[in-house]
């Protein structure tokens, strides 16, 4: 018996590298380009840190590739005849590892899996709001995703694609084409898939994301009143996927559900880089309203601030020792605050070698040596901020042991007996895996590529062994396998971690990348290190912060410091009764007990933006909230005009007159209609608060909410930001909207039934001169976005309509 065949080409005929123009960008490119963790440029530490500058392929005619300075170096996967001459060091440093694999064949496979791309993978949403889009999303691509035993596609090449595979646990599929064979393609099934995923990933019914980055949302039990955070989140596939989770539709799993209304739980994803946080904030604005309960965050994740710990003045406090009184002077660590945790830490990502091949040059075991002790002080403040009995999912993206059990152990080890590994298998039923590694081999390849093996810690910090100095620093006892159980030692029976709950993803078991995670649950709190309280507190920037580290005995040098809010350009403040007031009596809400908040403290503040209570609650009224960075956050309400990306109009003052003037002036419902332009989103959010709070407009005439029949709605849809003049409109819209001033009003449907279900309530624009305009407004990336959505609400009523005959 031979090796097996080798895995199907998925390449299409295409190589590795993007035949279009890497600098040309066009609606729908960005979700091939970031559709998961670790595929994309900002990912940072997911993959290398550095990348080596590889040789370009050789040219079809046998020569060397012309090369151009201004490109970046191209990277391939292996050719043939190279592997049959060379091993690489991953190859030689993972057989040594063994990582569970039972014989030759299936080395063999693992390796063949790993030289080939990924195929394309996506989850549909699970949002309640999101549920009609996603049923007539797979309505409309039945054909597709389930097509029959005649239906035969085919790459470019000639080589027959595989039907697409539904992913059960996760509500996702699995195609049978890498990405660039499906973008490519002249295959019409092919092409019209594409066009059916750009389309509705635009609209955030489905998103694009590598089955093994689905694992940890998957088996953590987000439900809709937890708090959830997600400490290294960039570039937010998980993220997002957690917020769906936490507005999930009836019916998608066990606990409350968001279908009645806003959840009372919120997500906060941080990152360490203010870039990627950015970055995640425009994938996460693509749900639309349900960011009401996000927040992103810039922090060091091991550093990350407990926001249900109070800020104290410790200046006139003496430096030998804090009073007991305060939450952080106890001999445990301060009560969590989040009762989900995903702690993805930075990892070497050898994982991800299916969408990186410059890792097949680029391994080196040592970089798992120095990034060991960053993701355990990851994992322990990830643990010091979780609530007892509350879920932690630590993962990486790498299939070395040193950055998975052995993290995993040594995490155990700090927190004793108050954190458990869970047996999260009958979470994720339908997906592959293997049990955690109990022991691995401590291997480093400074000399030249030649692989040596240490036996324990203390060998490495012998004097005359052959390891650098920054190695040697970087070395950690807990890098090397726990005692195995059953060992005795002084006659006690010792017993090792149960590591084999732990899960690992292999290439080769589903036809996906390399992936590591475990489900750890706090049994208790965690006991304070040997010796009381540390002195020692870390500062990042303006803060202060306690940072849960090492167990380091207590020191008389550090002097605490002052504990201070962060820079006010990270702050939401609550808005301002007179802009409340003017809000109310325009819009007929209820909204004395604000959720609305603004940037700055001015009488128009460029933005107002609605949290929902649990994320009001968790990082805008917790005790130690200021210390929290909040990049973004909330659902954009209203905006002021001349704030908008692209407008230039100049700020004026509310009551006219001169700019200093301004800070005196008070707000009025008619000086908040004109200066403040409704968003979607926020058309949505007071339509829930105008209901919620029971009220209706005193005056009818003035009412900015204006029901509207089907055919009005529809015209306004189909004129999507062109005007529509009041004479095209049925004479009980007309009247209405001619009773109102120039700015914002909310259009929705008449009646009920099934149209009201396909349209939400819809911002538009009263203009001066007598006609209508529907405006949706997308962050800058997504401005395709609003058009195919309200594409899809047309559709849906025309269909409708058609139905009723």
């Amino acid at each position: 018996s031979g090796a097996p065949p080798p895995p199907p080409d998925l390449t299409g005929g295409h190589p590795f590298e993007s035949p279009a123009n890497p600098r040309k960008k066009r609606f729908g490119d960005e979700e091939e380009a970031s559709d998961d963790d670790g595929g994309d440029e900002l990912t940072q530490m997911k993959g290398y840190a550095s990348l080596v500058n590889v040789p370009p392929p050789p040219s079809r005619d046998g020569g060397a590739a012309k090369t151009n300075p201004d490109t970046p170096p191209a990277f391939t996967r292996p050719a043939a005849s190279a592997r049959q001459h060379r091993v690489t060091l991953f190859e030689a440093y993972y057989r040594k590892q063994r990582l569970g694999f039972v014989d030759e064949n299936e080395w063999a496979d693992f390796f063949a899996h790993l030289r080939r791309p990924l195929p394309v993978t996506f989850r549909m949403s699970k949002m309640a709001s999101l549920a009609v889009d996603v049923r007539e999303a797979i309505s409309e691509g039945e054909d597709l995703l389930y097509p029959s035993t005649n239906t035969l596609c085919k790459t470019d090449a000639g080589r027959v694609v595989r039907p697409p595979r539904e992913l059960s646990w996760c509500g996702g599929y699995q195609l049978g084409c890498d990405k660039n064979a499906l973008k490519y393609s002249s295959d019409f099934v092919l092409r019209r898939t594409h066009q059916w995923l750009v389309r509705h990933n635009s609209t955030g019914v489905l998103t694009r994301q590598a089955v093994d980055s689905m694992v940890p949302a998957a088996i953590l039990g987000v439900e809709s009143h937890h708090r959830v955070l997600d400490l290294c989140a960039s570039p937010g596939s998980k993220t997002t996927q957690a917020l769906e989770l936490l507005h999930r539709r009836d019916g998608d799993g066990g606990g409350e559900t968001a279908e009645a209304g806003e959840p009372s739980g919120c997500v906060v994803a941080n990152d360490i880089s203010p870039r990627r946080c950015y970055f995640l904030v425009r994938r996460c604005a693509a749900l639309g309203a349900a960011t009401q309960a996000l927040m992103v965050t810039n922090h060091h994740a091991q550093w990350f601030p407990n926001p249900e710990v109070p800020l104290f003045d410790v200046a006139s406090l003496s430096t030998k020792r804090l009073p007991k009184s305060l939450p952080e002077a106890t001999s445990r660590y301060p009560e969590g605050a989040f009762d989900r945790i995903i702690c993805d830490v930075p990892c070497s990502g050898d994982g991800t070698l299916r969408k990186n091949p410059q890792i097949w040059n680029e391994f080196k075991p040592e970089f798992a040596i120095s990034l060991h002790t960053l993701q355990l002080r990851i994992a322990q403040r990830g643990v010091a901020l979780l609530k007892v009995g509350g879920y932690m999912v630590y993962s990486t993206c790498s299939f070395n042991p040193v950055e998975n059990e052995a993290v995993v152990a040594a995490l155990l080890d700090k927190c004793g007996d108050s954190l458990e590994i869970v047996d999260a298998s009958d979470r994720v039923r339908d997906l592959k895996r293997r049990p955690g590694m109990t022991t691995w081999k401590v291997l480093t390849a400074e000399d030249e590529g030649v692989i040596t093996e240490w036996d324990s810690f203390e060998e490495t910090q012998k004097k005359g062994a052959a390891i650098s100095e920054g190695l040697r620093r970087a070395f950690k006892p807990s890098v090397f396998p726990p005692k195995a159980a059953g060992v005795t030692r002084l006659g006690v029976r010792m017993k090792g971690p149960p590591l084999e709950r732990c899960m690992r993803l292999v290439p080769h078991d589903q036809d996906m990348g390399g992936f590591f995670a475990t489900l750890l649950r706090k049994v208790k709190p965690i006991p304070g290190p040997p010796g009381g309280r540390r002195e020692n507190t870390e500062t990042e920037n303006t803060e202060t912060e306690e940072a849960f580290e090492d167990d380091a005995p207590p020191s008389s040098k550090t002097k605490p410091r002052m504990t201070e809010p962060t820079r006010k350009t990270h702050a939401y403040v609550s808005a301002r009764e007179d802009v409340l007031a003017s809000l109310n009596k325009t819009w007929g809400t209820d909204m004395a007990d604000s959720c609305l908040f603004a940037r700055d403290e001015g009488p128009t503040p460029a933005t107002l933006t609605y949290f929902s209570p649990g994320a009001k609650a968790q990082a805008l009224s917790a005790p130690g909230a200021s210390r929290v960075k909040c990049v973004w956050g909330g659902a954009r309400v209203f905006e002021r005009r001349g704030a908008g990306v692209g407008e230039w109009k100049a700020r004026k003052p509310v009551g006219g007159g001169s700019k200093s003037s301004e800070t005196d002036a008070r707000m009025t419902p008619a000086s908040f209609v004109s200066l403040y332009r409704l968003t979607q989103d926020g058309a949505a959010v007071l339509a829930r608060a105008r209901v919620a709070s029971g009220t209706t407009n005193p005056d009818p005439t003035g009412d900015r909410f204006v029901p509207m029949p089907t055919r009005d709605v529809e015209k306004l849809l189909s004129s999507f930001g062109s005007d529509v003049p009041f004479k095209h409109l049925t004479p009980g819209s007309r009247r209405a909207c001619e009773a109102l001033s120039p700015g914002s009003i909310v259009c929705v449907l008449k009646g009920g039934g099934a149209d009201v279900d396909a349209c939400p309530p819809l911002a538009v624009e009263r203009a001066e001169d007598d006609a209508l305009r529907l405006e949706w407004r997308y962050r800058r990336g997504l401005e395709g976005a609003p058009k195919a959505a309200a594409a899809a609400i047309l559709r849906r009523l025309r269909e409708n309509r058609d139905a009723r005959g």
